[in-house]
């Protein structure tokens, strides 16, 4: 399984969680270094049954990314509903490059991507969500 649930001893708790759902290995792999790069710890997964399985353990979860096309039954908007509904407060970031975002699922995302987007401005994009989230809570 690529998504090994991390305890939560395991992960720094001053640095925030991101779990990482997409089936291309190399994306995913350019994708985690960059998020890495900038202090992010990051959980992967390689499908949505892998990444439904993390959202349901008790691993920390600060944002979760995903493709929508993944193989298997499930998709990525599977993952971006059971975040909703299992972790209202975690946020999601959706890419695509099938899809393009629309007001039926509007609701089941934070950030909307379309692919291919180069991994430092899906990071950048990464750390703002994070950084304003992180001042929302302090407020």
């Amino acid at each position: 399984m690529a998504a090994e649930l991390i305890s939560e001893r395991e992960l720094e708790r001053d640095r925030p969680v991101v779990l990482l759902a997409e089936d291309e290995p190399l994306i995913r792999f350019d994708f985690a270094e960059e998020i890495r790069r900038l202090g992010f710890q990051v959980i992967e997964a390689g499908n949505a049954d892998e990444a439904i399985d993390v959202v349901g353990s008790t691993a920390r979860l600060d944002l979760v990314i995903t493709d929508v096309r993944m193989p298997g039954k499930r998709s990525g908007m599977d993952v971006a509903r059971a975040v909703r509904q299992e972790r209202p407060g975690v946020l999601i970031v959706v890419m695509s490059g099938h899809l393009v975002q629309n007001s039926q699922n509007e609701h089941l995302m934070d950030l909307f991507v379309s692919k291919p987007t180069p991994s430092d401005e899906l990071a950048g994009a990464i750390a703002e969500m994070i950084n304003a989230g992180s001042a929302e809570s302090h407020e």
